[in-house]
C-alpha cells in the first residue's frame, strides 16, 4: 500500500489518517506544521529534523509511543509481542511464552491487552485497518500473524478510540505499519539457545521488492520462517518447581512431619494411634487449651508442655490463614495411583492397621503416611479416600510418600506432585510459522494509485496434557488378574479393592494447535483536483484454529469396560468381563466421581471388542492395544471470517471558507464490517455415537442416558457454535485551528470525532472523542483528549450455547476459611458462618458438632460440573476516557525531551462473567443469604453420599453490570546528544498507576475488587534505553523494571486482609538486555545480544512472568540487503 504516496498526503495527514484509520502518528504534523508551511517543510520536520530519531508521541494529540523496525530486529525476540510488551501499558499482553500461564488463550496465542482491561478492550490494526480475529468468537488479533520482517513500526495509541477506528478500541489501538515502496533484496536470519543449552530459537526471512514500469509500481514479496524448540521440564534442574506454586491453606496449621517426636513428649503421647488412633503429623494443631483438655479427659491428668510444643501452638495462632508454596497438590491420588485396601461399594475394609508392611519396617503401611491414614477409617480421619500405597512407574509399590499437607484434599509435594506436572511435560511449548506476504501498488495515474496486501500463515505448536481424566476409587473385583499379589487376599476378603488415579500414561495427551491466517485487501486512493483526498478499501480475513489431539481423550464406557478385567477360562488370558458376560453391569466409581450415568454406548456389550487395560501395574500394565481401544484423538476447529468495506473523504475548506487561522481540516467516510465465528467439535466430544454402538449410529448419546459426551466428563455438555453480526458505520472529524503565531499562543487547535453506528444485534450506538492541543510557544506543547468509546458483545458473549463447563471454587463454609477470615474480621466470619449454617442445614446436613463447634469441611477432592453459555441480550458496554499532559522538547537543550499524560478510564455496564468464587462467596457474605448468587449454584442432598454438603452445580454466564476504573500517568524523559563522531540517546519511560478496581458484585456495585498490586498489575513500570552509536557500531542497554506484585492467584485485598504472609510480595523486578550491531558494509550488518543478563527466573506461580523460564538467551544473527 502506498501509506504516504503524496505530498499532498502530508499536509492533511492528520483528519485524513484518522478518519480512515491509516496512520496512528497522524498528528505528527499536524501538531508541528504552521497553517502556512510549504509542504517539503514538512516533509522535513517529519523525516529529517535531526539526526537524532524524534519520538512520534512527542507531536501526538494523544499519547502514541513508537516501536521501530531497528528495535524489533536488536531485541533479538522471537515473538513481536514479548517486543511491544516492553510498553508498560501492555504489560499485561500474553506471549507465546506466557500462554502457558494465561488459563484463557490456547498454547501459542499473542494477544494484546493494553492497561489491563482484558484483550476485547484493544483494537488492533495493520496499517490502519482493522485485522481478523485469531480467538474464537471475539475480535482480539493473534498478531503472531503478522510478518515481522514486514514491520516498519509498531504505534500504541492509549486511551479511547472508537470515535475514530470503531468499536473494541476502548483502552487504545496498536497500529502495526507495514514496509512500503520495497526496492532490493533482504536476507536475515537470526538464532539463539539459552545460557543452558537448550530453547533454541531459529529465525529466517527473506523479502524481494522492485519498482517496475517506470517507478509507477511496486511489489514486495516476504517469506517468513521461525522455529522456537521450546524447553522441557527435564532439560532443567529445577524443572519440576518452576510455575507449580499455587495456593492453599497454610500447612503450618496442621502438624507436619518431624513435628512430634522426642522434644514433644506430651504431642508423641497423645498422637499415637495406639493410644488415641490419631495420626502424627497430618492433622489440625489444636488450640492448647483445648489439646490441655482432650490430654487430660484421655489420660487423667493434664500434660506439662515443654517449649517445643509451646512453640508448636504457637505457630498454630500466628501464621496466616492461606500459603502460596511449590509443588501444590491433590494428596490423595498419583499418575499411576494410589491402593486403598478396602471396598468402597460396602464400606468394608478400610482399616489403618492392614497387616501389610512392604518397606518391612515393622509399621503397617496404612500408618507410614498422613494419605494412608487419611484414607482408612481411623479416630480423625477422611476415609473411603486415595490410599496407602503408591504404584511407581516401573509397577512396583511402595508405602506413599507424604509432602506437606495442608487439609485433607490438599497438599505439596508428595508422591502426588506427578499429576500436576511431568518430566516430559513443556516449561516454554514449540511453535513454528512460516508466512508468505505480498505488497504491492501501481500509480493508475498521477492522482489515482491501487493497492493491494495478501498474506497466508501457518503457526503451529505442540503441548503435552496428562493427566487427561481423574478417577476416584476405581474398584478391583476379587477376581480381576491385574490385582497386585500383595492386596489379592484383602480382595477376596472384601469381594474386591480400589485404586485412585489421576493416569499420566495412558496415551500421549499431546496436543497439537494450528493457526492458519488468510488476509487480503485490495483498495484504490487518491486525490481529487482540489487536493482533497479519497481511499477506497476492501479486506477481507479467514483465521482457522485446529486444536488436534493424540491419545488425549479417554472415552468413559469403553475405560470402565477395559478395567474390568477378568480371566477367560478358554485361554487363560485377561480379557474384558463385558466379552464375556454382555449383561454385566457396568461398575464405575462408588461415588461417581466423574459424573456418570452407566452403560454401553460406543460399543455392543459382549461383542468382543473390549482390550482389557491393567491400571495396577504403573506404564508397564499400559498396552498400546488398550489405549487405541479406550482413547480417541480430540479435534476441534475455530474459523473466524471478517469482511470491511470502508471509504473516506478527507480534505481542507480552503476552496470555501478559512477560520481567521486557516482552513478546516475533515475526514468523512463510512465502513461496514461483517464477522462471523464457527467452533466445531469431534463427534465424541459431541456425545454422536460411532458405528459398533448398540444403538443406532449417529444418535446422540443424551438420547440414552444423562450423559452429553463419550469422554471424559461426559455429563458436560459440548456444542457446536456459530454466530455472526454486521455493523454499518459513518463518521466525520474536523480538526480546527482556534489560534496560531500570537503570544502566549503558538498554536491552539481542537479536534472532533464523532461516529455512529448500527449493529445487528445491539442497534446503535455513537462514540466521539475530542482534542485540545494548546502551545504557548515552540518548546511546548499541552494536550487534552476526552473522548466516549464502545466495546459491543462479541459472537461468544452474544451467542456461544450453553455447554458444560467444571468449577472449583473455594468454598466459604469450610472451616478452616472461616477461622482464617476470623483473626482478621470476626464480625465478617460470623456472618459468613450464620449464613453456612443456615444453608447447609435448610439441606439436612448440620455442620455444629455436638460441642457446638462448627466443623464443616469441603468434601470435594476434584472439580464439579456446570454450565456457561452466552447471553443474547448483552448491550454493548461503554468507558469515558481522559487524557492530560504536555510534551516539551527543549530548544536550548537539543535532544531534550519529556512527556508527561495523565490517564484515566472508566468503564460501564461493562460485559463480564461472574468468577464462580465470586458466585458462591457472594451467596454468603452479606447480612442474609443473597439468592442473586445462592439461586446459581446446588449443594449435594444425599446424606449418603461421602460429598454431602458439597458442591455438585454452577451456573455462569456475561451480563452487563461491571464497572471498571483505572487512571496513572505515562510519563518519558529523553536526551540524545553527540559527543563528536559518537551518538548517545537515552530514555527512561513508564507508567505510574493509581489504581485498577473493578466493581463485579451485581448485588453491590460499590463493592470494590482492588487488582492493582497484583500479578502482572505492578503500581509502577517502566524502561531505560541506553544507546550508543558511533560510525557502523551500536551498542543498546535496556533495562525494564516493575515494582512489586504479589504472586499469581493470590487477590490483593485478601493478602491486605491477612490472609497471606509477606512471602507472597516479590521484590522489585529488573531485567537488563544488551545488544549491538556493527554494517560490516552497505550490504551487510552482524547484530546480537544477550536478553536476560543476570538470568532472573520467573515467580513460582508462573512459567514465563515477569522473566522467561527460559533465562538468560544469547542470540546472533545476519542481515545482508542487496539493491
Amino acid at each position: 500500500m502506498a501509506f504516504q504516496s503524496s505530498k499532498h498526503y502530508c499536509t492533511t495527514l492528520l483528519a485524513s489518517a484518522i478518519a480512515s484509520a491509516l496512520a496512528l502518528n497522524a498528528g505528527l504534523a499536524q501538531a508541528q506544521e504552521d497553517a502556512e508551511v510549504k509542504e517539503q517543510d514538512v516533509e522535513k520536520v517529519l523525516v529529517t529534523g535531526s539526526r537524532i530519531a524524534r519520538d512520534p508521541n512527542l507531536a501526538s494529540p494523544s499519547p502514541v509511543q513508537s516501536i521501530s523496525e531497528e528495535d524489533i530486529q536488536l531485541s533479538g525476540e522471537f515473538s513481536i509481542t514479548d517486543v511491544i510488551n516492553d510498553i508498560p501499558a501492555l504489560f499485561s499482553s500474553t506471549s507465546s511464552e506466557s500462554s502457558i500461564d494465561s488459563g484463557t488463550f490456547a498454547d501459542g496465542a499473542n494477544v494484546l491487552n493494553l492497561r489491563g482491561l482484558g484483550t476485547n478492550r484493544t483494537l488492533t490494526l495493520v496499517n490502519g485497518r482493522r485485522h481478523v480475529g485469531g480467538v474464537a468468537g471475539s475480535a482480539a488479533v493473534d498478531v503472531g500473524s503478522i510478518p515481522v520482517k514486514l514491520i516498519k513500526s509498531v504505534e500504541v495509541l492509549t486511551g479511547g478510540a472508537s470515535a475514530v477506528y470503531g468499536a473494541d478500541a476502548v483502552t487504545g489501538v496498536v497500529n502495526f505499519i507495514l514496509r512500503d515502496d520495497y526496492e532490493g533484496f533482504e536476507f536475515d536470519v537470526n538464532s539463539g539457545i539459552s545460557s543452558e543449552g537448550d530453547g533454541e530459537q531459529i529465525s529466517m526471512s527473506a523479502l524481494y521488492g522492485r519498482n517496475f514500469d517506470n517507478d509507477k509500481g511496486n511489489f514486495a514479496v516476504s517469506v517468513e520462517y521461525q522455529n522456537d524448540e521450546g524447553v522441557r521440564v527435564s532439560e532443567r534442574d529445577n524443572g519440576l518447581i518452576i510455575g507449580s506454586a499455587r495456593d492453599w491453606t497454610n500447612p503450618a496449621l496442621r502438624f507436619q512431619q518431624g513435628d512430634i517426636g522426642s522434644s514433644t513428649p506430651n504431642l508423641s503421647q497423645y498422637y499415637n494411634y495406639d493410644n488415641t488412633g490419631l495420626f502424627n503429623f497430618g492433622l489440625s494443631i489444636p488450640s492448647q487449651d483445648d489439646f490441655i483438655q482432650n490430654f487430660t479427659d484421655q489420660f487423667g491428668s493434664a500434660p506439662n508442655l515443654t517449649a517445643e510444643e509451646l512453640a508448636l501452638f504457637q505457630r498454630a495462632t500466628s501464621v496466616n490463614p492461606r500459603a502460596v508454596l511449590p509443588y501444590r497438590t491433590f494428596p490423595f491420588t498419583s499418575g499411576y495411583g494410589y491402593i486403598v485396601p478396602g471396598n468402597p461399594y460396602t464400606f468394608e475394609g478400610f482399616d489403618p492397621s492392614t497387616n501389610i508392611d512392604l518397606d518391612g519396617n515393622g509399621t503397617p503401611d496404612c500408618l507410614d503416611s498422613f494419605s494412608g491414614y487419611n484414607s482408612s477409617f481411623g479416630a480423625a480421619s477422611f476415609g473411603a479416600l486415595g490410599g496407602c500405597w503408591n504404584v511407581t512407574e516401573n509397577g512396583s509399590y511402595r508405602p506413599i510418600q507424604d509432602g506437606l499437607v495442608s487439609g485433607n484434599f490438599e497438599g505439596f509435594g508428595g508422591d502426588s506432585f506427578n499429576t500436576i506436572q511431568q518430566q516430559r511435560g513443556y516449561l516454554i511449548t514449540p511453535n513454528d510459522k512460516i508466512s508468505l506476504n505480498f505488497l504491492g501498488h501501481y500509480d493508475l495515474s498521477e492522482s489515482m494509485t491501487v493497492f493491494g496486501e495478501l498474506k497466508y500463515v501457518v503457526q503451529t505448536t505442540e503441548n503435552e496434557s496428562q493427566p487427561s481424566s481423574y478417577w476416584d476409587l476405581l474398584f478391583g473385583a476379587a477376581d480381576n488378574p491385574y490385582l497386585p499379589e500383595f492386596i489379592q487376599p484383602i480382595a477376596n476378603e472384601l469381594g474386591g479393592v480400589a485404586i485412585t488415579a489421576d493416569p499420566i500414561g495412558i496415551g500421549q495427551g499431546k496436543i497439537e494447535n494450528e493457526r492458519r491466517t488468510l488476509r487480503a485487501v485490495l483498495g484504490i486512493e487518491g486525490y481529487f483536483e482540489n487536493d482533497w483526498e479519497y481511499n477506497l478499501a476492501v479486506n477481507y480475513g479467514r483465521f482457522e484454529f485446529e486444536q488436534k489431539g493424540t491419545e488425549n481423550n479417554v472415552i468413559v464406557d469403553r475405560f470402565f469396560s477395559a478395567i474390568d478385567a477378568v480371566t477367560d477360562p478358554s485361554t487363560g488370558e485377561a480379557t474384558c468381563r463385558v466379552n464375556l458376560d454382555a449383561n454385566t453391569p457396568q461398575v464405575t466409581t462408588a461415588f461417581n466421581i466423574p459424573v456418570y450415568d452407566p452403560g454401553y454406548f460406543s460399543f455392543t456389550p459382549g461383542d468382543g471388542s473390549c482390550v482389557p487395560l491393567n491400571i495396577w501395574a504403573g506404564a508397564t500394565g499400559i498396552s498400546q492395544e488398550a489405549v487405541d481401544w479406550i482413547t480417541n484423538d480430540s479435534r476441534d476447529q475455530t474459523t473466524l471470517e471478517q469482511l470491511v468495506i470502508s471509504g473516506s473523504i478527507a480534505g481542507d475548506s480552503s476552496d470555501y471558507f478559512e477560520l481567521p487561522y486557516g482552513p478546516v481540516f475533515f475526514a468523512l467516510g463510512g465502513e461496514y464490517r461483517k464477522e462471523k465465528s464457527e467452533a466445531t467439535f469431534d463427534n465424541w466430544q459431541l456425545g454422536v455415537l460411532p458405528e459398533g454402538s448398540q444403538y443406532q449410529s449417529g444418535t446422540l448419546i443424551s438420547e440414552y442416558s444423562t450423559n452429553n459426551s463419550l469422554v471424559f466428563q461426559p455429563s458436560i455438555k459440548v456444542a457446536n457454535e456459530t454466530g455472526d453480526f454486521d455493523v454499518s458505520e459513518i463518521f466525520v472529524e474536523v480538526s480546527l485551528p482556534l489560534i496560531e503565531g500570537e503570544m502566549l499562543v503558538e498554536e491552539l487547535t481542537l479536534d472532533l470525532a464523532a461516529r455512529y453506528s448500527d449493529y445487528s444485534t445491539i442497534g446503535d450506538t455513537t462514540t466521539w472523542r475530542a482534542n485540545l492541543m494548546y502551545s504557548p510557544f515552540d518548546d511546548l506543547m499541552i494536550r487534552l483528549s476526552q473522548s466516549q468509546a464502545i466495546r459491543a458483545p462479541n459472537i461468544n458473549e452474544l451467542f456461544g450455547p450453553e455447554v458444560g463447563a467444571t468449577f472449583r471454587p473455594t468454598d466459604p463454609c469450610n472451616a478452616s476459611v472461616i477461622e482464617g477470615i476470623r483473626g482478621n474480621d470476626a464480625n465478617a466470619a460470623d456472618i459468613i458462618q450464620a449464613n453456612c449454617v443456615a444453608d447447609l442445614q435448610s439441606i439436612g446436613f448440620d455442620p455444629i458438632d455436638e460441642n457446638g463447634n462448627y466443623i464443616y469441611t469441603d468434601p470435594l477432592s476434584a472439580a464439579f460440573p456446570g454450565v456457561t453459555g452466552g447471553n443474547a441480550e448483552l448491550q454493548e458496554e461503554t468507558a469515558d476516557t481522559t487524557t492530560l499532559g504536555f510534551v516539551y522538547q527543549a530548544s536550548w537543550l537539543e535532544g531534550f525531551s519529556l512527556t508527561a499524560d495523565y490517564w484515566s478510564i472508566e468503564i460501564e455496564s461493562a460485559i463480564s462473567s461472574v468468577t464462580s468464587d465470586d458466585i458462591v462467596n457472594g451467596c454468603y457474605s452479606g447480612e442474609t443469604l443473597n439468592e442473586n448468587f445462592c439461586s446459581l449454584f446446588t449443594r449435594n442432598t444425599d446424606s449418603s453420599s461421602p460429598q454431602f454438603g458439597g458442591f455438585n452445580f454452577l451456573r455462569t454466564t456475561a451480563v452487563n453490570f461491571a464497572r471498571l476504573e483505572t487512571s496513572g500517568v505515562d510519563f518519558s524523559v529523553g536526551y540524545d546528544f553527540a559527543v563528536g563522531a559518537h551518538n548517545f540517546m537515552t530514555k527512561v519511560s513508564g507508567t505510574k498507576v493509581n489504581e485498577i478496581d473493578q466493581y463485579t458484585n451485581p448485588n453491590d456495585l460499590n463493592d470494590v475488587n482492588p487488582e492493582l498490586g497484583e500479578v502482572n498489575k505492578p503500581e509502577l513500570a517502566g524502561n531505560i534505553n541506553l544507546t550508543w552509536q558511533w560510525e557502523d557500531i551500536q551498542i543498546g542497554w535496556q533495562t525494564q523494571y516493575m515494582d512489586e506484585q504479589l504472586v499469581g492467584y493470590v487477590e490483593i485485598e485478601d493478602y491486605e486482609r491477612g490472609d497471606y504472609d509477606d512471602s507472597v510480595v516479590m521484590d522489585e523486578f529488573w531485567q537488563h538486555d544488551i545488544n549491538f550491531s556493527y554494517n560490516i558494509n552497505e550490504e551487510l550488518m552482524v547484530y546480537g545480544g544477550i536478553k536476560n543478563v543476570t538470568n532472573e527466573e520467573p515467580f513460582l506461580t508462573n512459567f514465563a512472568y515477569p522473566a522467561s523460564a527460559r533465562g538468560r538467551f544469547y542470540f546472533v544473527g545476519i542481515d545482508m540487503r542487496l539493491e
